[in-house]
């Protein structure tokens, strides 16, 4: 039996995230996560520190190689990222 007031979890959910302005950190999470899939595991290897500020991705590079790979593709990689988190997280992406 249903009641009056119930609604679907998806629905409650949506308003909890617009309220409390979350989706952009959501956006922000699941940028970062599709980060291996992406770029694969061989590069992602060498990345650490990968933080999202103002827009703008900040990756740390241990090795000259991946960094000159990296800079080659990184609008790519960039417009991959945005398309697996579903909205424009970054527009920018400076290596370090």
């Amino acid at each position: 039996m249903r009641r009056d007031n119930t609604r679907p979890i998806s629905e409650v959910l949506s308003e909890y995230i617009e309220a409390f302005k979350l989706k952009g950190k959501l956006g922000e999470v699941a940028f970062l996560k599709a980060w291996p899939e992406v770029v694969g595991e061989n590069i992602a290897r060498h990345t650490k520190d990968i933080k999202i500020q103002n827009k703008i991705l900040y990756v740390k590079i241990q090795s000259s190689i991946i960094r000159q790979e990296i800079m080659m593709i990184r609008n790519e990689l960039i417009k991959r990222l945005n398309e697996k988190a579903g909205e424009t997280v970054v527009n920018e992406m400076i290596l370090y």
